[in-house]
């Protein structure tokens, strides 16, 4: 029934804009767009549900310092940056009896482990054997390493070219005492504006930080794990270690939880600045292994996570739907054009209206992404270009993903840091004063 109103309404725009004989196939193509849209319907309805809810306050009673952290950091020859964080890991206002950092220091032919060992709190763990192709082997190898120490309550998850603001751990422990077991830190781009690449990072990682991490804490979904700048309850990884095979351990770990029933909480009050790529050979390199990381995601637990039963229903539903996004997007993009190309032969009205009405698309992202870039503290002086095209980010992320549909990331590639100073932190964002 549904099917044959959607053909009525096909039908009744052709012949109100006398289009002659509707072909079929643009029928056909219409319904298909249609249906794919529905994953970005979903999207966008939890958003505004999500950022129009009153947010719930955080019992004062979970102020309490509580919990012990173990921070796990991830390095593979990082000396320029590891200094770095550790630095502001040891200007952290959590106690710092209850805080101890262990570097897993993978392959390391610099002087990563030798810098890391000078800090008084710091315990490095020296993986010379075994895969190179990515952060899940490193994990799986190190934190059963960590766990034998014992008497921690909670592990956090950093990379080496993270810096944290003073009251990341303060916040984060807020979290867990309101039981949250899993819960994913607000990750803000670190030094946003040394090019064109590192700006468009910057707002992508507030609009992702809003429009999906945000609204989903707000309405009880779970989000997804962004890579680093999170924190795992100590019993998750006692009961099933880390064991994820993709490309992309953190979305892995994220639905595996999903699945076991377990939600991905957000902190937006715990923020670390996370160093961008900022050259475009870099940027293509890095879309391209998150898209594959999805796709390899979805062909090993889609079957798991339409499966839904009992309260994580919802929650299964949503993360398919965050899954489909990236694949949705250009097949709604090459289905739009197939019909824009089909319909121009029949008249030119269609060609020019949807030429305008994309136009019109484009022009009315700019708002949101301004208001988020605001919401996020962003000095919006060093970023009206960036903002006015960001939809060219977009495209190319959509890009990156067809590519990685046909002729997937097999390799993992270490993206290279520069040496950075430290991030000088306020009551707002610091990180955003070395702007050009």
């Amino acid at each position: 029934m549904r099917i044959s109103w959607l053909i009525s309404i096909l039908v009744f725009i052709a012949e109100y804009f006398d289009i002659p004989d509707l072909p079929m196939r643009v029928i056909v193509f219409s319904l298909l767009q249609l249906l794919v849209m529905l994953v970005m319907v979903w999207i966008g309805v939890v958003a505004f549900i999500g950022l129009t809810k009153k947010r719930e306050e955080i019992p004062e009673s979970c102020s309490v310092f509580k919990n012990r952290f173990a921070i796990v950091v991830c390095a593979h020859n990082e000396e320029k940056v590891i200094s770095s964080l550790l630095t502001s890991i040891g200007t952290v206002d959590y106690p710092h009896d209850k805080i101890h950092v262990f570097l897993l220091a993978d392959h390391c032919t610099d002087a990563t482990a030798e810098i890391a060992a000078k800090f008084p709190f710091v315990t490095v763990f020296h993986r010379d054997s075994g895969p190179t192709n990515g952060k899940g082997n490193v994990l799986s190898w190190g934190i059963p390493l960590v766990l034998e120490h014992g008497g921690f309550d909670a592990f956090a998850f950093f990379d080496a070219d993270n810096v944290l603001k003073p009251d990341f751990l303060t916040q984060m422990n807020k979290m867990l005492n309101n039981d949250n077991k899993i819960i994913q830190g607000n990750r803000l781009g670190g030094k946003p504006y040394l090019t064109i690449v590192t700006k468009w990072y910057s707002l992508y990682w507030a609009c992702y930080s809003t429009f999906f991490s945000y609204a989903r804490e707000k309405v009880g979904l779970s989000a997804f794990l962004t890579g680093t700048g999170f924190v795992v309850k100590r019993e998750l990884l006692e009961e099933n270690n880390w064991n994820t095979n993709s490309i992309t351990e953190d979305v892995e770990f994220s639905v595996q939880n999903i699945i076991k029933g377990n939600r991905v909480a957000f902190c937006r009050s715990a923020v670390c600045y996370d160093e961008q790529p900022s050259s475009m050979k870099v940027m293509f390199k890095q879309l391209s292994r998150w898209c594959t990381g999805g796709y390899q995601i979805l062909g090993m637990y889609i079957l798991q996570l339409l499966r839904c039963k009992g309260e994580s229903k919802l929650k299964r539903l949503d993360a398919v739907m965050l899954l489909l996004m990236g694949p949705c997007s250009w097949i709604i993009f090459i289905l739009s054009i197939a019909n824009t190309f089909m319909l121009v032969h029949n008249t030119p009205l269609t060609y020019h209206g949807t030429i305008i009405f994309n136009l019109l698309q484009l022009a009315a992202m700019y708002i949101p992404v301004r208001a988020v870039a605001k919401y996020n503290d962003v000095d919006l002086t060093a970023m009206h270009i960036p903002m006015l095209t960001f939809p060219l980010f977009l495209f190319f992320y959509m890009l990156c993903s067809i590519k990685a549909c046909f002729k997937p990331t097999v390799k993992w590639e270490k993206i290279e840091h520069k040496s950075i100073e430290q991030i000088t932190h306020s009551d707002k964002a610091g990180v955003y004063a070395d702007k050009d």
